[in-house]
């Protein structure tokens, strides 16, 4: 299942980074977005080359940050509906919005995990 995860990753993440050029709410949407596909890109290329060089615990360091990443479909919606029921702001602002909280705070927690669980 990694070998799948990975090259899935790896040739969806290159779409990811055009999609993000086109996103709509401006520049920091699109900058959100495209900083969010070359992330997910370089921490899953990171744990594809560690694991080629038997460097476990790099490998396992790279996958947290890059799952993180992936999880940031689902916790963008899950903002987007929790900012609409408590604010309920113009649609376009929320978009500007969860574009980062999207995946930064994922990416947050995914360093407090490798800095709490992972020995390095």
């Amino acid at each position: 299942m990694g070998w799948v995860y990975l090259t899935s990753i790896l040739f969806a993440a290159p779409s990811g980074l055009i999609i993000g050029v086109y996103a709509n709410g401006g520049f920091w949407s699109q900058l959100a977005f495209c900083l969010l596909a070359v992330g997910w890109f370089w921490f899953s290329f990171k744990a594809f080359l560690a694991i080629r060089q038997k460097d476990y615990k790099k490998h396992q360091i790279f996958m947290i940050r890059s799952f993180a990443l992936t999880l940031s479909a689902i916790t963008l919606r899950l903002w987007k509906y929790l900012i609409v029921l408590v604010f309920q702001p113009r649609p376009m602002d929320v978009y500007q919005i969860v574009a980062w909280l999207g995946w930064v705070l994922n990416l947050i927690v995914a360093e407090i995990i490798i800095s709490k669980y992972i020995k390095k």
